[in-house]
C-alpha cells in the first residue's frame, strides 16, 4: 500500500469557528435511531450530518445514502459484531474529523467486517478551498481531530 499526504498551510481567514468541547460521556447512541439526530429523523440523501461536541454515535447501520458532509465534533465509531461480521458504508462527498474522534476497530478489538468511506466527487459541484490559491478539490478525509481504524 502507498499513501501520500501533503499539508497545506492556512494563509487567508484561518481561524476556525470556535467549538466547545465536551466529554465524551456514557455509552453509544446508534446511528440507526432517530432520536439520536436533532430533527429526529435518520440523516437523507444530500444531508450535512455533524455529531456534536459530547456526542457518541455508533454507526450500526450498512449503508448511508450520500451525504453533502459529515462533521465529527463528538465520536463516531463502527458498531463491531465479532460473531457476525457485518460490512458498513459511509458515503459522503467529504468527511471532517474536526474536534472530534472517528474510530473504527480499536487494537484489542480489530473491525472485523469491511468497513468503507466511500467519497464521492463531481468535477462541477462546489469544492473547499483551503486558501485563495490553493484547492482541496470536492471530496476528501480532512482531520484536525483524532482518527484511527484497526482491522
Amino acid at each position: 500500500m502507498r499513501l501520500h499526504i501533503e499539508g497545506y498551510r492556512c494563509v487567508w481567514n484561518c481561524e476556525p469557528e470556535k467549538i466547545e468541547e465536551k466529554k465524551v460521556e456514557g455509552g453509544p447512541i446508534p446511528w440507526s435511531d432517530p432520536k439520536t439526530w436533532p430533527d429526529e429523523k435518520l440523516p437523507e440523501e444530500g444531508d450535512e450530518v455533524s455529531i456534536d461536541t459530547g456526542v457518541w454515535v455508533e454507526f450500526d447501520i450498512e449503508e448511508t445514502p450520500l451525504l453533502k458532509s459529515l462533521s465529527i465534533n463528538g465520536r463516531l465509531t463502527f458498531k463491531n459484531n465479532l460473531t457476525h461480521p457485518v460490512d458498513r458504508t459511509i458515503n459522503a462527498y467529504w468527511v471532517h474529523v474536526r474536534a472530534g474522534e472517528f474510530h473504527i476497530g480499536n487494537e484489542t478489538h480489530p473491525y472485523n467486517g469491511v468497513a468503507t468511506v466511500h467519497l464521492q466527487g463531481d468535477p462541477l459541484s462546489e469544492v473547499c478551498a483551503f486558501s485563495l490559491i490553493t484547492e482541496g478539490g470536492n471530496k476528501g478525509v480532512f482531520v484536525t481531530g483524532n482518527m484511527t481504524f484497526h482491522g
